[in-house]
């Protein structure tokens, strides 16, 4: 919880909070924003800093009350009350140099903003001079402030109650007119900014806008905050809020604005709304225990919700087995002397004995040894794809039988094994001080083995939750979410200490957790991260949304909930994905539950190249989801408003495989049009930059994503590792874990040698113990 240590009213809309932010104080910068969060129900909002005060950890935000969250903060928080989450800083500092003379323009809201940055040009040695808006007398502040750094203030009002009548872009112009300026800076309402670029532009003089556009998650991540500079795309979040206000295509951007007009105008207007067994299993060691001729030759299905119910509700859709279909499908299990199916499972589950002691009826004992491998049996049951991997190398295969259903019984294990008490790792000489990036599935999963391996770690979410991926980018009606709290809860209770809110690249940097902080390793589990798209016309329409940030909205934010919860979602009655992984089955399935009455899905090969798992098509087909394969989008077509009206896409054929063994698809002379009213992008992601360009010397490949060894995750830094979905581009929960467990090994011997070499020779990673191999050199 973050505290307010001051709050000041300016007007009857505006007022200032004071917050106890540290963290945030010590890294902020002029031209830095915050993502701030009041409960568990309410949206993410972007508030430029105002000012902050290191010594004492302090940040300052002033707030126009416009929307029900920022009313919310007006009239229910006042000095001493505490809110939910302040992330930052974000955003890239406003480059400040002696530039000679600067123009800085703030309209309304904009003017606290203008501040620091004021100050900051003013203390480098350059002239300035300030203009300021305010619609009339009554709302203005902060004039004494910034004449204290001025050299000349002009202060205008919209009716001429005080200071000079008018707009500042006039007042803009008439300076320009006036003398020499050699930057100008202006901040404010969309409209206002517009407007002074105008102004500028004739004058040639550079003209920086700060562009406060929707926001989900402020690191880069959703592609909310997309806008076109130069005909480049940029993320506000992560390029700037700072941008050439004479490259930006402020047309674009007047038309995302009102993407959520109608909803938010909605929330404004409502505010209310087993002994034989034993003995052959366990006391003769027997495994191979019964003949093909006497199993089943299927899966023992399990029961799903009704297609037409589900598809209209957020209730989890695979209702897992029971205990007679988790005891008779593991049945199916012979309990072969040489398992192949712990190959196919990257973090290598002892799959047998796991099911052996469900036979047995002794789930504590079946959890307990899957737990030794992995820390999640009930997410990895069932998000996993099984089927390509430990099910695939089932010995029932070869004998032309389906698998046994290993998924669904880990599942079903981990959702009813009885929890035990967690015993806490007590070493008599700790491993070390470990830090972890990201709470996703990698992070975590090393985590839980650097705890049993009595490391002390701490792990680093830039979020307001815990699970990256798990809670942002699956639906709950695939993994509900009380699953993924009560996994997590039990590593809490194991002695992991997680910190959200804090973005490492911007709120902390690697260097100072290694050199400042203490931490003696750190594992970067970020996750790949930002959206990709296609680059094609009509993109960059409101209605347009990558998977992530339309994910988000409805995952993390309840955006499926609003008003009730305040992240709206727009949606129209018909909705089109283009891709055909599990993230685009997400963004249907979730796009069917939100009402819309056709949704499509768009692929440029055919189904048996999708990428997703046979049971999300299947699921998804049953709902009520149209799929045009062998189809490419080439246009997005958009009505005189700008609003997605359509999309244009060309039929394809499939020539000869590619370098991934799928089928390169071809172009043919066809086109189609499909009336749409919302674009789904789903084609995958790509590295988010804000850790590698934040660590100096970190080595990247040519698409940004971190390089680490394949066998102990060690980078180029010394005592820093990576792993997962930043190293390897998007893939599955369990290679991330994988990846994770690697990491974890590694750290452990890094640390239990004392140090002493680096990178960890992997025979050394893979020979760690745990606390026996702690070398006597190990530091304090």
């Amino acid at each position: 919880m973050v505290r307010i240590l001051r709050r000041e009213q300016f007007s009857a809309e505006t007022f200032l909070w004071e917050v106890d932010a540290p963290d945030v104080a010590q890294a902020a910068q002029p031209g830095h924003f915050v993502m701030l969060r009041l409960d568990d129900a309410g949206e993410r909002i972007p508030l430029t800093v105002a000012d902050f005060d290191r010594e004492r950890g302090t940040v300052t935000v002033v707030v126009q009350a416009l929307g029900k969250t920022t009313r919310q903060m007006r009239d229910d928080y006042d000095e001493g009350d505490e809110f939910a989450d302040f992330a930052g800083p974000l955003g890239l500092p406003q480059h400040i140099e002696n530039v000679g003379h600067v123009v800085l323009v703030g309209g309304g809201l904009g003017i606290a903003p203008i501040f620091p940055q004021l100050r900051a040009f003013k203390q480098a040695g350059c002239q300035v001079t300030c203009i300021v808006g305010f619609r009339n007398a009554e709302r203005i502040f902060w004039t004494d402030k910034l004449a204290q750094f001025s050299d000349e203030l002009i202060l205008c009002t919209d009716d001429g109650s005080a200071g000079r009548q008018g707009f500042v872009d006039a007042a803009l112009r008439d300076v320009l007119e006036a003398g020499t300026a050699n930057l100008v800076v202006a901040i404010g309402p969309m409209p206002m900014m517009h407007a002074c670029a105008e102004a500028s532009r004739p004058f040639g003089v550079r003209t920086m806008v700060s562009l406060n556009t929707v926001m989900v998650d402020g690191t880069g991540m959703c592609g909310s905050c997309r806008v076109t500079v130069g005909g480049e795309v940029k993320f506000a979040c992560v390029d700037g809020p700072d941008f050439d206000g004479h490259a930006v295509d402020f047309r674009e951007l007047h038309a995302r604005q009102k993407r959520f007009q109608r909803q938010e105008q909605q929330a404004n207007d409502d505010h209310a709304h087993v002994c034989s067994l034993e003995e052959l299993l366990v006391k003769q060691g027997k495994r191979t225990y019964k003949k093909y001729s006497a199993l089943e030759r299927v899966q023992v299905r399990m029961p799903e919700r009704d297609a037409s119910e589900r598809s209209e509700c957020f209730d989890e859709v695979n209702l897992g087995y029971g205990h007679a279909e988790a005891l008779r499908e593991a049945e199916r299990c012979i309990q072969c002397l040489k398992p192949t199916c712990i190959e196919g499972c990257p973090v290598r589950i002892d799959i047998p004995t796991f099911i052996r002691h469900l036979l047995l009826r002794d789930l504590e004992s079946a959890v307990d040894t899957i737990h030794e491998s992995s820390p999640f049996p009930s997410v990895c049951g069932r998000v996993c794809p099984q089927e390509s991997q430990c099910e695939a190398q089932c010995v029932l295969v070869k004998a032309k039988m389906e698998p046994v259903a290993i998924g669904r019984l880990e599942r079903f294990v981990g959702d009813h094994a009885k929890p035990r008490p967690v015993q806490r790792v007590a070493p008599e000489r700790p491993l070390g001080k470990v830090a972890i990036v990201g709470s996703g599935p990698g992070g975590l999963a090393a985590a839980a083995d650097l705890l049993k391996y009595g490391a002390d770690v701490t792990v680093f979410e830039a979020l307001h939750v815990v699970g990256g991926v798990l809670r942002y980018g699956i639906p709950s009606f695939r993994l509900p979410r009380d699953i993924i709290e009560r996994e997590v809860r039990q590593l809490c209770e194991a002695g992991l200490k997680i910190e959200t809110n804090k973005v490492i690249g911007k709120t902390f940097s690697i260097a100072q957790l290694t050199e400042t902080m203490g931490f003696q390793a750190v594992f970067v589990a970020a996750g790949a991260g930002a959206p990709a798209f296609l680059g094609i016309p009509g993109e960059f329409a409101g209605q347009v949304y990558s998977a992530n940030e339309f994910l988000t909205r409805v995952n993390l934010m309840g955006g499926d909930r609003f008003p009730f919860q305040d992240t709206p979602i727009s949606l129209g009655q018909r909705v089109i994905v283009i891709g055909a992984g599990n993230t685009a089955m997400d963004c249907l399935r979730v796009a069917k539950r939100l009402g819309a009455a056709d949704v499509r899905c768009v692929y440029r090969r055919s189904e048996a190249e999708a990428p997703a798992r046979v049971e999300e098509l299947r699921h998804a087909r049953e709902e009520g989801i149209e799929f045009s394969f062998l189809h490419a989008p080439v246009e997005i077509l958009l009505d005189e408003a700008g609003d997605v009206r359509g999309v244009r896409a060309q039929k394809m054929t499939l020539g000869e495989p590619d370098a991934r063994g799928r089928r390169t698809p071809l172009p043919l002379d066809e086109f189609v049009e499909w009336p749409c009213e919302t674009v789904i992008y789903a084609l995958g992601t790509k590295a988010n930059p804000i850790i590698g360009q934040a660590t100096r010397g970190l080595a990247l490949d040519k698409r940004g994503y971190i390089v680490a060894s394949e066998a102990t995750q060690c980078t180029n830094l010394r005592g820093v590792f990576a792993g997962g979905d930043i190293v390897t581009g998007g893939a599955t929960v369990i290679l991330a874990m994988a990846a994770g467990r690697r990491a974890a090994r590694s750290i452990g011997a890094w640390l239990a040698q004392g140090r002493n070499s680096w990178p960890v020779d992997a025979d050394t990673a893979e020979a760690f113990a745990g606390l026996p191999a702690l070398a006597e050199s190990l530091p304090d």
